[in-house]
């Protein structure tokens, strides 16, 4: 990529963030990297969110904020790539925030590189951290699908990757998943990446934040994961064949968590803990040849595929 100064659209679904939301836009507006649009939609909203946005893009033109009836948060994530008028974007939680730097150097990453995207690590809160670089990589398609399959040193997550708009054209977010819809879009992103840099340089900071979906009681919102990975790992067998075992493990795996949060929130034992049970069931031996779990989580993912009621006491 030879654009010397891209413009950097920065994208910011907004949910009933009143607590967070200044500490976010903060982090961004004081980047030491100045070609920004900053788009933030407000999903609906019930506090203050909105005003606090509205009085941020007074004082700064790089901010653009938008409102809409409640969505959820696929559709909003769909709405802010339709604004879109950078080279790069970037996806930032409402209730998290980055490093000054951040932006700074995944551009320059990606320039030197010639990736068309750049990774960086989180860290929970306020965690300390090494701010050195610990190693710094660059993988060819083939291998970014692998690591993306294996889910380990890169996962679906949106927001800490700085992603060329060119890989983000038509792509959008299936309406109606509420959890996983991240890892789908970047599996989708990752059909067109042909480099990707991996960076262990921590620049995001990820709020544990009970409100989220991730943290709330199991519920049939989370189920959606699993047809998340059913479609990945049904498209790998006919785009990534060679992978399909890892591709399968990883399904497996994931059905796994679904038992593990379904049984710590005492979720009934209905059809699809049943269909998830039968699917870790007869996946074992993939998921143990793996090697993506440890010794514990396969110990787990045994006893929950044979009795949900075992699933309660790990």
């Amino acid at each position: 990529m030879t654009i010397a100064k891209p413009l950097v659209s920065i994208l910011i679904p907004v949910f009933n963030a009143e607590p967070y939301i200044r500490q976010c836009l903060d982090s961004v507006v004081t980047q030491t990297y100045c070609y920004l649009q900053i788009v933030l939609i407000d999903d609906g909203s019930k506090d203050n969110s909105l005003s606090i946005c509205n009085s941020y893009a007074e004082k700064d033109n790089r901010l653009e904020v938008y409102h809409q009836e409640n969505q959820g948060v696929a559709a909003t994530r769909n709405h802010l790539l339709e604004k879109v008028k950078g080279d790069f974007i970037l996806f930032i939680d409402s209730d998290d925030w980055i490093e000054a730097d951040m932006v700074e150097f995944l551009v320059k990453k990606a320039i030197e590189n010639n990736s068309s995207m750049v990774t960086c690590s989180m860290v929970k809160n306020d965690e300390p951290f090494d701010c050195t670089i610990q190693s710094e990589e660059v993988w060819e398609q083939p291998k970014a699908i692998l690591e993306f399959l294996r889910h380990i040193r890169f996962n679906g997550s949106l927001c800490n990757k700085l992603i060329a708009t060119s890989l983000l054209h038509n792509v959008s977010i299936p309406c109606g998943i509420s959890y996983g819809e991240d890892a789908l879009l970047m599996w989708n992103v990752l059909q067109r990446c042909e480099k990707v840099l991996i960076t262990d340089k921590v620049l995001y900071h990820y709020r544990m934040n009970e409100d989220s979906i991730s943290h709330q009681k199991y519920d049939a919102k989370r189920m959606s994961g699993h047809l998340v990975w059913k479609q990945i790992s049904d498209e790998t067998k006919k785009k990534w064949p060679q992978y399909n075992n890892i591709a399968d493990a990883t399904y497996a795996i994931s059905d796994m968590w679904q038992l593990y949060f379904a049984a710590k929130s005492k979720y009934p034992e209905d059809k699809n803990i049943k269909e998830y049970q039968s699917h870790v069931r007869d996946s074992l031996w993939l998921i143990y040849k793996s090697r993506l779990i440890n010794t514990k989580k396969m110990l787990f993912a045994i006893a929950v595929s044979m009795s949900y009621k075992l699933g309660c006491i790990f």
